[in-house]
């Protein structure tokens, strides 16, 4: 029995993973637009590829909760030797070879030329944090790795209640708090811990108990009116001028109810064979695909000066998220067969 919700469960993260990698596609495609092209597109067309990317928010806590539900499960044991070799090491490796190489390619793009100074200047700048942005999340994941260990005591010995009491202090502090900056507000309160990012991890562990498992129509419901509330918020910001940033990003309230519905009814879905492998396929490639997926976005806005503007949005926007997806996929199963490269990726 135990064994057969395992299976479930990976099949289900298969497929979660590969809604997530898509979802995280569609954002960076939406905001480079608006970052390339933004001051020439109508204000319709601003909304409209703000709203989309605001609703997939929630691929990156969808990714951190998979990780903490199969980290800190309290049957699974990670040795610190473990922990160094398959984690750690793992994504220095990922942030030296290709966050080197796009510093790389964005030192060499801009001066057109090629000099040995570039490659300690790449080194450098991976060093601090100055790569591609979409790295980011390696060096976040880097941060979660280092600490697991903390992690896992806390999620092997915490009591429910003890869990529950963690969980809300840091959506009070990181989440809940932060509204208060839509009115200039800034308490001179705060915990310890400066980011959102434990708290998504711990929601997985908290998932694995069946701590926050509800009815689907509960999650329908929580999905529906934080994407309602988030699609409303941006026509608000971009449309009125309405400063609302702060409701946006993975510390955003309408963001943690969106992402914790989802998470739940994406658990909850059969899909049919065909789908289901195609998802599978995707979503075992998904590390892969989220390093290389901005290369493709690069070359199509910066080097081929595509402009998704001068085209409808299916036609722009998301006909390029579609072609991503599938030229990614394809280079990372390249990729794959070639030794060192595909134990990484």
């Amino acid at each position: 029995m135990q064994k057969e919700m395992e299976i479930k469960k990976n099949k289900h993260f298969e497929h979660i993973r590969a809604f997530s990698v898509l979802a995280v596609i569609t954002i960076h495609t939406m905001y480079s637009a608006l970052l390339q092209f933004g001051e020439v597109a109508a204000t319709a067309e601003k909304v409209l590829y703000r709203c989309v990317m605001n609703m997939m928010w929630w691929a990156v806590p969808c990714f951190l909760m998979m990780t903490g539900s199969l980290l800190l499960d309290s049957n699974r044991k990670v040795p610190l030797k473990k922990l160094y070799r398959k984690y750690i090491l793992r994504m220095l490796l990922v942030l030296f070879t290709f966050g080197w190489a796009f510093s790389w390619m964005e030192l060499f793009f801009d001066s057109r030329t090629l000099e040995l100074g570039q490659i300690l200047q790449a080194a450098y700048n991976v060093l601090t944090g100055n790569t591609w942005a979409h790295m980011w999340y390696i060096y976040c994941l880097l941060g979660i790795y280092v600490l697991l260990p903390m992690y896992k005591i806390l999620a092997d010995y915490a009591s429910d209640a003890q869990m529950r009491y963690i969980l809300v202090i840091l959506f009070l502090f990181e989440s809940i708090f932060q509204l208060l900056k839509l009115w200039k507000i800034n308490l001179g309160f705060y915990c310890h811990i400066n980011t959102i990012y434990p708290f998504w991890l711990l929601m997985g562990a908290a998932w694995n108990r069946g701590m926050f498992k509800r009815e689907k129509k509960f999650n329908v419901a929580l999905v529906m009116v934080s994407s309602g509330l988030l699609i409303f918020t941006t026509v608000l910001w971009e449309e009125f001028g309405v400063p609302l940033s702060s409701l946006f990003g993975y510390d955003s309230v309408l963001v943690v109810i969106q992402s914790i519905g989802l998470f739940s009814l994406f658990n909850s879905m059969n899909i049919e064979s065909k789908l289901d492998q195609v998802l599978s396929e995707i979503g075992e490639k998904s590390f892969g695909i989220y390093l290389i997926h901005m290369v493709i976005i690069n070359l199509a806005y910066k080097l081929f000066k595509f402009n998704p503007f001068s085209v409808s949005f299916a036609m722009g926007g998301m006909i390029l998220v579609i072609v991503n997806l599938a030229l990614s996929y394809m280079i990372v199963t390249i990729m794959k067969y070639l030794p060192g490269i595909k134990k990484i990726i």
